[in-house]
């Protein structure tokens, strides 16, 4: 393939986006750049995290590696450098490499400069920050050390850099990678001021099911900022698909948004991430590219963080290191036959903690047992019961489907030699 022909990928991720708040789920929200999005590509309306929490799940996106293997078991870790990520691999075809917002992938420091070199793992480009959510008074770095400062909402400027990058870049392929913070928390400006957040109306927010009544203030509170967040990204999404548009990039760019991990938003009672609940877990992948992929197709392919990696690189028609534990399904996207997927995703999550888990999840079905004594925790039927409030974990009358679902789960600590679960398996055997 001549590097004329290869395709530019440019990878836009929302932090703490849920699957649940896309358009076509959500009547609440206002998208409509998602939405022409969603009509001109790929919807993968089943694919989730492998840990839902930002640095373990940002990491298995660059390097396609289980928590487990590339080591960042929980926020505020540094990535190793002996790590080859997605970026080294366009970079090394030839590709402009660009990294623009929320890196969280170098340690503890915040917002955190980055050097140039190998802590930036193949992006060459960089106008980014390691960690922080300070929407309306912000800053990233490039090559010095010294702080730029903007104004007004951190995404704007963000995708500002990107559409810059994009047309600097047209004549040679690229690779951009573009973090927005929100719909992260804070919900609402808490420095100056944005016409954006002036007339809220939580009161008519509709809630989920399983949002207890004791919550539901409080749930809409949130939501009315969470949603807000999301229409404001949404118009940025806009100019980047009206830049490779008027660029006449579009044909040949695959042009992804997606997330790290959700956000429960009152669902159980609970809020923010970590839990094995389709709300933490469950994550939007859009993908566009008009050169292989059909339109306003719908995909329920099981999909995965650690998937993205192989699956980008060969859609782009590179190759990838056999370290690599996600799969490839770019044979399922071009076909647009789900049956080319596996029958379950693996996920991990609080790790390093006590309440440290394990969980599988197949298209009818989630389970989740605690590391420690690998006690089963969550059981349930999501076709029957799609917001999880029935949780069968210890019914008898489910031993033999918790028997299935758990040799499953430690199938994968197996093959993904997840050697924690497999010791604790050789502990309670013994």
């Amino acid at each position: 393939m001549s590097i004329k022909s290869l395709p530019n990928l440019v990878f836009i991720f929302a932090d703490q986006f849920r699957e649940e708040s896309l358009p076509t789920r959500d009547p609440d929200v206002i998208a409509p750049n998602l939405q022409r999005l969603i009509d001109e590509g790929v919807s993968l309306t089943r694919t989730y995290t492998s840990n839902p929490v930002c640095t373990p799940a940002r990491a298995s996106i660059i390097s396609g590696l289980y928590a487990h293997t590339h080591g960042l078991i929980t926020n505020n870790l540094r990535l190793r450098t002996d790590i080859t990520s997605i970026a080294h691999i366009y970079r090394n075809h030839g590709y402009q490499t660009g990294y623009i917002g929320k890196w969280h992938l170098d340690g503890e420091e915040k917002p955190g400069f980055v050097p140039p070199g190998p802590r930036r793992q193949g992006f060459d480009y960089w106008a980014a920050f390691n960690r922080g959510h300070n929407y309306w008074n912000s800053v990233y770095y490039r090559n010095e050390a010294e702080p730029i400062h903007e104004n007004g909402y951190e995404p704007d400027y963000q995708t500002d850099l990107a559409v810059s990058f994009i047309e600097n870049n047209k004549d040679r392929p690229f690779c951009l990678f573009m973090s927005w913070g929100p719909p992260h928390t804070p919900f609402y400006p808490v420095q100056g001021r944005d016409a954006r957040w002036e007339d809220l109306r939580p009161e008519s927010i509709h809630l989920r099911p399983n949002v207890p009544d004791t919550e539901a203030e409080k749930a809409r509170e949130e939501l009315a900022g969470y949603n807000t967040h999301i229409t404001a990204l949404d118009d940025n999404l806009g100019k980047v698909i009206d830049k490779l548009d008027i660029l006449g990039l579009s044909e040949n760019t695959i042009l992804v948004f997606s997330s790290d991990h959700g956000d429960m938003l009152g669902s159980q009672a609970l809020y923010r991430k970590g839990q094995p609940l389709e709300e933490a877990i469950h994550i939007p992948f859009i993908l566009k590219y008009p050169d292989k992929l059909g339109r306003g197709l719908e995909n329920d392919v099981l999909f995965h963080t650690v998937d993205f990696m192989p699956t980008l690189l060969a859609l782009s028609g590179l190759k990838w290191p056999d370290a690599v534990q996600g799969n490839d399904l770019s044979q399922a996207l071009i076909h647009n036959d789900p049956t080319l997927g596996p029958e379950a995703v693996y996920i991990q999550g609080k790790m390093g903690k006590a309440e440290e888990f394990r969980a599988v999840r197949s298209k009818h079905h989630l389970l989740a047992v605690k590391l420690s004594g690998l006690q089963t925790t969550h059981l349930y039927d999501t076709t029957e019961d799609p917001f999880e409030r029935s949780n069968k974990a210890g019914h008898p009358d489910n031993e033999e489907l918790e028997r299935q679902l758990r040799n499953l789960l430690f199938q994968f600590a197996s093959e993904t030699k997840d050697k924690l679960v497999t010791e604790r398996i050789e502990e309670t055997s013994s």
